[in-house]
């Protein structure tokens, strides 16, 4: 049996590629980012994940990271996926109110100095804005993951910070977003228990 695969080396290029061309100042945005994850969590605060249509898997995978990697060697962290709640997809679909998906448990659980982490391709939707809204209305801060848009703006402050990723297909998205998320999470690990 070969082992040389045209379309496996060629996606393999591609997702090199892609890595190799992030916009030049994703690298520090990264690193801020998962140090201010690091230090809400050092002060008992949690992280609240949403990833927005085919981001759901990412956000679920991303805090259970933080709940259950190296169990043997660290305490879990305190993260919450609201991608995971089948009956609150169910219930949001019958009333056909997508927007209280979100914002409903976002309400009742987040708190001042919890971040949320947002993951969407559509960052113009109305469910990134009231998503948003709400986290800010609880005085939360939110990393935003998604694609650049001139129709968006999103001004990086104490309560914002967006990594923004040039437009490229859901694949490459995907990739992306994956790479930068498992950054975070050594960042994290990293700030709060050193090296293992």
């Amino acid at each position: 049996m070969s082992t040389d695969n045209p379309f496996i080396t060629e996606r393999i290029a591609a997702s090199m590629q892609n890595l190799g061309g992030l916009p030049p100042a994703l690298p520090n945005a990264i690193v801020d980012a998962g140090v201010h994850i690091a230090g809400q969590l050092a002060q008992e605060n949690k992280v609240i994940a949403v990833g927005i249509d085919s981001f759901a898997p990412l956000a679920q995978m991303f805090c259970n990271n933080l709940m259950y990697r190296d169990a043997e060697l660290r305490p879990a962290l305190p993260a919450l996926s609201l991608n995971s709640d089948a009956s609150g997809v169910a219930m949001a679909a019958a009333h056909e109110n997508a927007d209280a998906l979100y914002t409903r448990p976002l309400k009742s659980m987040g708190k001042s100095g919890d971040v949320l982490l947002l993951l969407s391709q559509d960052l113009n939707s109305a469910v990134v804005a009231t998503t948003l809204a709400t986290a800010k209305a609880n005085d939360m801060t939110a990393i935003i993951i998604g694609t650049h848009t001139e129709q968006l703006i999103i001004e990086n402050n104490t309560q914002t910070l967006s990594l923004l990723l040039e437009e490229a297909d859901l694949t490459r998205m995907h990739e992306i977003s994956l790479f930068i998320l498992n950054c975070l999470n050594d960042i994290i690990d990293q700030e709060l228990f050193g090296a293992h």
